[in-house]
């Protein structure tokens, strides 16, 4: 996973900080967040630290399965998916992108499926956020 900004375990980021580092991204992570709760059901989020390389990174669940997984950056953050065979089908047959079909394929693969990472800064990436959300939610 990616470096988060926050990386020391002894402080879990709050709602202040992370606007903080995140600045001029950190409306798109709220808007995406009510998106999230608005529109599925049973959601839940927790920060979890995953080592000294990793840092905290934020990790949505339905449930109990994991959605997806936010990790704060300066200006920026990453949102990392992890799509299983079912998800994947589903992107290549989707109105996704090429760009971000080749960049799913070429994917890191782990036990779990594909690790697919989408660095979020702007307004317009959201559009395709939702897809890939809606697509992780659906399978």
């Amino acid at each position: 996973m990616a470096v988060s900004i926050f990386d020391s375990k002894a402080v879990m980021p709050d709602d202040s900080m992370v606007a903080d580092v995140l600045a001029d991204a950190y409306p798109l992570w709220e808007e995406l967040q009510n998106h999230v709760r608005e529109t599925y059901q049973n959601i839940s989020g927790e920060w979890k630290h995953y080592g000294n390389a990793s840092g905290w990174s934020y990790k949505l669940l339905s449930k109990k399965r994991n959605l997806l997984f936010f990790v704060p950056q300066s200006g920026c953050f990453r949102l990392r998916f992890v799509f299983g065979e079912k998800a994947i089908a589903c992107v290549e047959t989707s109105e996704l992108s090429d760009e971000i079909k080749e960049a799913i394929r070429s994917s890191i693969t782990c036990p779990a499926g594909l690790n697919f990472d989408l660095d979020v800064s702007r307004h317009e990436q959201l559009d395709t956020v939702k897809r890939l959300l809606k697509i992780k939610y659906e399978n």
